[in-house]
């Protein structure tokens, strides 16, 4: 494993590499409550995915993701991000994910570009007010979605939160009519919210770094 941080566009981004040639580039927004663990998440991706890949985690802070800021991020991603990322790596497949807020805010940018070939969005804020009517009229352009909850997320009496279960299951029908079923997949983890999301995340990356090395 090798790990460069560079200063792209005003933010910081970890390039973290494995010894064997990638296959692909995994893009993430990357928390502050993520940081301290992205290396125990990047180990975890090799162990399930079982190939070379490049993760592209790009420093972001909560307000980052929310309504209030996203519109600034999505640009940032698609004009500094991406561009020095294909200067890199050429024409390497890209996936994008994130978890919880960045979880759907991955989800939102595969509807605004055609660069992700794959999406892995674990914990995603779907219970966000205004979002299925989005994406109604906004369908994805990848080809592949991985989504994931903790079975015990819908169980709290918080709302909205309450709601994301439903929301999961009703996202997930979209991708199954649109992509087919063996293009997305919701799985279903033991725990809630905060459950070994450094596993999840591998789980689902591996997931769409697989579905991308064998179209």
């Amino acid at each position: 494993m090798k790990e460069e941080i560079i200063d792209i566009g005003g933010r910081a981004c970890h390039f973290i590499t494995t010894d064997a040639a990638p296959v692909c580039v995994v893009v993430k927004p990357l928390c502050t409550f993520e940081r301290r663990l992205l290396h125990h998440e990047f180990s975890l991706t090799v162990q399930e995915a079982g190939c070379g890949f490049v993760m592209c985690a790009f420093e972001v802070e909560e307000p980052d993701l929310r309504p209030e800021g996203v519109d600034g991020t999505f640009g940032y991603l698609q004009n500094a991000l991406l561009p020095a990322v294909e200067a890199r790596y050429a024409t390497l497949p890209l996936i994008v994910g994130g978890y919880s807020l960045g979880g759907l805010f991955a989800l939102w940018s595969a509807t605004k570009s055609r660069r992700f070939t794959a999406v892995a969005a674990c914990s995603p804020s779907l219970w966000m007010p205004g979002w299925e009517e989005y994406y109604a009229a906004h369908p994805t352009q990848a080809k592949y979605i991985y989504m994931s909850l903790g079975v015990d997320e819908e169980k709290t009496r918080k709302m909205p939160y309450r709601l994301v279960g439903d929301c999961c299951r009703r996202q997930h029908q979209r991708h199954v009519e649109q992509l087919g079923p063996d293009c997305c997949h919701l799985r279903w983890h033991e725990g809630d919210h905060f459950t070994h999301s450094e596993h999840r995340k591998a789980t689902a990356f591996a997931w769409c770094i697989k579905k991308v090395m064998s179209p």
